[in-house]
């Protein structure tokens, strides 16, 4: 019956474990992508004034072992990537119209 029973708390606490590498990948993985759409924002002249405070934010919350929070910021700044995109195509046919 012991032996069932450290089995079984192991077993828990691999899968705890587990569960939070998984998560910590997921937003490194996350923040690493938002990187990646500040760049392109920036290399098409329209990074948006708060992207790069967000990001910070998002490292901070992976530090402080919030990962839930750091992909919620990441995709915060992915998700803007669209807008930016359209603003800079946008941007190119602007100008006067007389």
């Amino acid at each position: 019956m012991r032996q069932l029973k450290r089995i079984k708390i192991l077993i828990t606490a691999f899968t705890f474990t587990f569960a939070a590498g998984l998560s910590a990948t997921e937003a490194d993985d996350a923040i690493q992508q938002a990187k990646e759409a500040q760049k392109e924002a920036a290399e098409l002249g329209y990074e948006w004034r708060d992207t790069g405070k967000i990001i910070k934010n998002a490292e901070a919350a992976a530090k402080e072992g919030k990962d839930k929070k750091a992909i919620e910021l990441a995709n915060i700044i992915i998700d803007q990537l669209p807008a930016v995109r359209k603003q800079a195509a946008i941007a190119k046919n602007a100008g006067p119209r007389f």
